[in-house]
């Protein structure tokens, strides 16, 4: 006689809650009636395990990718490595089957832990991701009918679940739960009997040998296709070789072939501090992997960031991983399965969730030191868009600016307060900034011919002596400040090992040394280093040098205005418009130039404002009028440009100077932010309307409407203003913000 158990969800946590879970399950069917009863006539809240079903089953999942996800996750758990997963659906959609090879499950453990919530089997399991025991009910919430087959080495059984009470919300489940018979020899067929006879009574399942079938009867259907690309999302970072999981017969998780690991670093997690594991970074691109950061672990999903870093101190981090991203690469954060994650999966746990983000920083902060710079694949495919990003540490430097932060490559203990704390200001070169520019990133030959007299012909060919090393960009710096920096059109023929190699050159060394060349300060007499100019961030350095050296040497120059050392006193000037701007300083060298910049940014805030269905800004001019830190202002109505900001006038210089697509690049993004805060001030409130998460989302949706409406042609590509800006300009020196200031002040003087 065939064993048949029947009964409903909330008995079992009734009687869980009143610990007879054991009397219950070993009861007759009478028996069990009495001991329900008696648990309900001692229960202070007599629906209390309708509550908890309900808001377990419908408060986990936003979408059915959650359910789908902790399916796959119980039949990871349940899978030996390298197994089999399988995700079969009918062809109108109705029906999912996730089918897993695994051990199987009993009886016992079909009704104490998968059955009943708060309650899970994994307990202990090193390798087991599912720790809260609810996972299997998510799924009832896009599946009221669910069927489980599942056999172990000793027996198999067939549990069916379904709802009772009108719903999407259903009051409760009934669950009947059927042994299975051993597996026999399939009978052979009769020839011609291949396909099911008309009105003839499907076979009940039959017991697998061990393993897991989860069928699913869902109340919406899905289409093939769309079930493949979210079993994708959820799983298709897992590692084939912990598991392969197919769709309708197609492998899905092929990405994490086409991502490689970038960097590793120990995460400790509260309040003991013990190290529960490493957290890996991983970079790749292609097919399956998203340009995004995507937190997984054991390969499934937990979160996405379309802006991994949206604290306002991590700028220069934001960034960096925006050129990343924008270039068709993804991020893929794995963490270790010590790191506790909330009951629905979709984050990490709150007690954990400041040491993840800490090690997260800490990581990408290696892998931008100690690979993504020195990964030639990777920087042609971003090229200037980093270029750019680094632009503002070459003319920090450039200026002088000190920047004493420590490396991010001695951050090993993983401790937030210890990090110094920055201001996401534009002037300031914040975090890892030191590090940027103590990494050994240009391939350069460095000469030395012996030391000579000024003046002393130079020394035989025979007698020069060079050696390849791997310069920072403060080595670079120093040598392009004594003189002794020059361009190595080819690169050279160096191993990969001596390329790589940290060697520096002492240039400015306090040893004894003969007196230095004039014009060439801290400089050793008969070195020359040459930078080999073959890769994207070497050129762009060395544009950006040449674009200093040709603003301060125009051939009919202007009184330019020389670089303010830090800490120089401000040259206040109003807010002014285009025309005031040329009545008021007419006689002040420059101020054309000034105009004709203006007449850029004009043009560039009207291509945005087109792209965006937006209303143009008026377009300002001030001159330390909000802070020397600030390269723009915005106050709602319009965009005013500081004049007297070094960081805007280098890029002013270049793009009258000449076409240059980086600096117009960067005076571009700087409009897209200026302008996301005009567009935001008009319904968020001002506190609101800061660099947030919303701000930069906003911020990247222009762009793309900007880059999408330059490519289809309903927006002219504003770069090509730029010979208009120019036609009648003799210089492209921005006028001394002294002057200015002068001039203004006389003005008000006289009125």
């Amino acid at each position: 006689m065939t064993q048949i158990s029947y009964g409903l969800f909330s008995e079992l946590l009734l009687v869980r809650i009143h610990g007879r879970a054991e009397a219950y399950l070993e009861a007759s069917s009478a028996e069990r009636l009495a001991l329900v009863a008696a648990c309900r006539s001692e229960a202070t809240v007599p629906d209390l395990a309708q509550r908890i079903l309900s808001r377990t089953i419908y408060a986990q999942a936003s979408s059915r990718i959650g359910p789908l996800r902790e399916l796959l996750q119980n039949a990871l758990d349940a899978s030996p490595v390298g197994a089999r997963i399988e995700v079969r659906s009918t062809e109108d959609g109705r029906e999912i089957s996730v089918i897993d090879q695994g051990r199987g499950m009993t009886r016992t453990e079909l009704l104490t832990d998968l059955l009943v919530p708060f309650r899970s089997g994994k307990a202990g399991e090193v390798d087991a991701i599912g720790e809260h025991g609810i996972g299997f009910f998510s799924a009832l919430e896009i599946a009221p009918w669910i069927e489980v087959v599942t056999a172990t080495a000793s027996g198999g059984h067939r549990l069916l679940v379904a709802p009772l009470g009108a719903g999407p919300r259903h009051e409760d489940f009934s669950w009947t739960l059927l042994p299975l018979p051993r597996p026999s020899p399939a009978p052979s067929a009769p020839a011609g009997d291949h396909a099911a006879r008309p009105g003839r009574v499907p076979a009940p399942p039959r017991r697998p040998a061990t393993g897991t079938s989860v069928r699913l009867s869902l109340a919406q259907p899905i289409s093939r296709p769309a079930l493949a690309a979210e079993i994708a999302a959820a799983a298709g970072l897992v590692d084939p070789a912990v598991a392969r999981i197919y769709v309708d017969g197609a492998l899905v998780n092929t990405a994490r072939a086409r991502v490689r690991r970038a960097a590793e670093v120990p995460l400790r997690l509260p309040p003991s501090g013990d190290i529960c594991g490493a957290l890996e970074l991983f970079v790749g691109r292609g097919d399956g992997v998203e340009p995004q950061l995507t937190i997984t672990q054991k390969g499934l999903t937990v979160a996405t960031r379309v802006d991994p870093f949206p604290g306002p101190e991590l700028g220069l981090h934001r960034e960096l991983a925006r050129t990343i991203t924008a270039a068709g690469f993804g991020l893929v954060a794995e963490l270790p399965l010590g790191v506790p994650l909330n009951k629905g999966r979709s984050a990490v746990a709150a007690s954990a969730s400041a040491a993840v983000e800490a090690a997260l920083v800490a990581a990408f902060e290696r892998f931008i030191l100690r690979d993504a710079l020195y990964d030639r694949e990777l920087l042609r495919a971003v090229d200037h868009r980093l270029s750019s990003v680094l632009d503002r540490l070459v003319h920090a430097a450039l200026l002088g600016e000190s920047i004493m932060i420590a490396s991010a490559q001695a951050s090993d203990e993983l401790d937030p307060l210890a990090r110094t704390p920055t201001v996401a200001a534009p002037e300031q070169v914040i975090r890892f900034a030191g590090g940027l520019l103590d990494a050994p990133l240009f391939r350069s030959i460095v000469v030395d011919a012996g030391q000579r007299l000024p003046g002393a012909p130079p020394a035989p060919l025979g007698q020069l002596h060079w050696r390849g090393a791997a310069l920072t960009l403060r080595e670079l710096l120093q040598a392009h400040r004594a003189g002794v920096l020059r361009p190595l059109e080819g690169a050279p023929l160096l191993p990969s090992t001596q390329a790589r190699s940290t060697a520096r050159w002492p240039l400015g060394a306090s040893s004894a040394a003969p007196e230095p060349a004039a014009g060439a300060p801290g400089a050793r007499p008969g070195e020359l280093v040459y930078l080999a100019l073959d890769e994207p961030l070497a050129l762009a350095f060395w544009r950006r040098l040449a674009t200093e050296g040709a603003a301060a040497h125009h051939a009919q120059p202007a009184a330019a205005a020389p670089p303010r050392p830090p800490g120089a006193a401000p040259c206040p000037m109003p807010r002014t418009s285009r025309d005031v701007l040329l009545k008021t300083a007419a006689a002040v060298p420059g101020v054309r130039a000034a105009a004709a910049a203006m007449t850029v940014i004009e043009r560039l805030d009207a291509a945005i404002s087109e792209s965006a269905d937006l209303p143009t800004s008026p377009i300002w001019a001030h001159q330390d009028l909000y802070g020397p830190d600030e390269m723009a202002h915005t106050d709602g109505s319009g965009i005013s440009v500081n004049l007297a900001s070094a960081r805007v006038r280098a890029l002013l210089t270049a793009v009258l100077l000449r076409d240059d697509a980086v600096a117009f690049t960067a005076l571009t993004d700087l409009l897209l932010h200026e302008k996301t805060h005009v567009s935001l001030a008009s319904y968020v409130p001002r506190p609101m309307a800061e660099h947030g998460t919303s701000f930069y989302r906003r911020k990247d949706w222009m762009r793309r409407r900007l880059l999408a409406a330059i490519a289809s042609g309903a927006v002219v590509d504003p770069i090509r203003w730029l010979a208009v800006a120019r036609r009648g300009l003799v210089s492209s020196a921005l006028p001394a913000p002294e002057e200015l200031s002068r001039a203004f002040q006389a003005a008000a003087a006289a009125a």
